[in-house]
């Protein structure tokens, strides 16, 4: 799915067209390219996020503090992103590369073989900086991304177990997390296609900002431009927020019950 919401942003193909070129031309094998870079991504990324975002709401249930309201959360889940992303932001312009590669002139094509390769070919052709390009709009993304939804997450579980009917268990995790991928991915989309033109930037001159980005693919492409592969971005993170919520609720309960 984040292949073919790459490929989607950076051309005007629609979802099946993307499909088809991808099994006509390689097979079954182009749709899993650049996933060496997502892995690492998730391991970057994600664990940083999910860590400092439990970290903050452990710190203030320790401290006897009020329980946090929406906006609250939301101020934890974005400073979780950022922090996140930042780190992140090298495996994620990896994946962006490796995914959009073969889209590019014979000339300019890289073909890596995985992550770890990218990597230290960007470091080695354009410098260490570089590997960091992007990293505003991706912070800015994930704080989006982040804000919205671990604390529409977070507060979901709240509001359905104050009504009485629901008990923490797996169902209430998985209704909550579903709610909160669709919330999420509605929200971010237009930031991350902003932020996969720019780190798929190929012009001479230095690309727009995040805004400038995203008044650029309005003028030049109409508003609905981009929510352009809103089904494969959800598609993927509606899935992606179920199964990394409800891994992350079980195994802290696994930790405490054994190892707390």
């Amino acid at each position: 799915m984040d292949v073919v919401k790459l490929r989607m942003q950076t051309s005007t193909l629609s979802m099946s067209h993307v499909v088809k070129d991808a099994l006509r031309t390689k097979g079954l094998r182009d749709l899993y390219v650049g996933l060496s870079a997502s892995l690492l991504r998730q391991i970057t990324y994600t664990t940083t996020r999910l860590g400092v975002y439990q970290s903050l709401l452990d710190f203030i249930e320790s401290e006897h503090l009020d329980r946090p309201n929406y906006v609250a959360f939301i101020g934890i889940g974005m400073l979780s992103g950022i922090i996140g992303s930042f780190i992140g932001t090298p495996a994620d312009l990896a994946m962006v590369k490796m995914i959009t590669d073969s889209k590019l002139p014979p000339a300019q094509q890289r073909n890596y073989r995985n992550a770890i390769v990218a990597l230290l070919d960007i470091r080695r052709s354009e410098g260490i900086v570089a590997l960091w390009r992007g990293a505003m709009p991706t912070m800015g993304r994930a704080a989006i991304v982040n804000g919205i939804q671990l604390s529409t997450y977070s507060s979901t579980k709240i509001l359905l177990k104050d009504t009485g009917y629901f008990q923490e268990d797996v169902f209430l995790q998985f209704i909550s997390s579903m709610f909160s991928g669709f919330v999420m991915s509605t929200i971010s989309l237009p930031v991350d296609a902003a932020k996969t033109r720019i780190m798929h930037w190929s012009e001479p001159y230095k690309p727009p900002g995040l805004f400038g980005m995203i008044l650029k693919i309005i003028k030049s492409e109409k508003m609905i431009a981009l929510w352009r592969g809103f089904l494969p971005y959800y598609s993927r993170a509606g899935p992606n927020t179920i199964l990394t919520m409800i891994s992350v609720e079980q195994l802290q309960q696994f930790y405490l019950k054994y190892f707390g």
